[in-house]
């Protein structure tokens, strides 16, 4: 049985971020890097957005839908 929390309660003087960095994904799923890239190719897990550059991060409303339910979560196609 997984124990998942709801992302971070923001701080009401502060908006919460729009995207999460992988570090924060790891310890927010309590999934390992190579579990949630293995996630995302078979399409369990959200991919991640490219944000220019070699930054990508996690859209907090996807992290936020696969937090809901993480056994149901399936992404519209796999990743390749």
């Amino acid at each position: 049985m997984h124990f998942h929390q709801s992302l971070p309660k923001p701080n009401p003087s502060k908006a919460p971020p729009a995207f999460y960095r992988l570090r924060d994904v790891t310890r927010i799923s309590a999934l390992s890097r190579s579990t949630v890239y293995r996630r995302i190719s078979e399409g369990r897990f959200p991919a991640p957005v490219h944000l220019g550059g070699r930054a990508s991060a996690w859209s907090s409303a996807e992290l936020q839908a696969w937090i809901n339910d993480p056994e149901g979560y399936r992404t519209a196609t796999p990743q390749p």
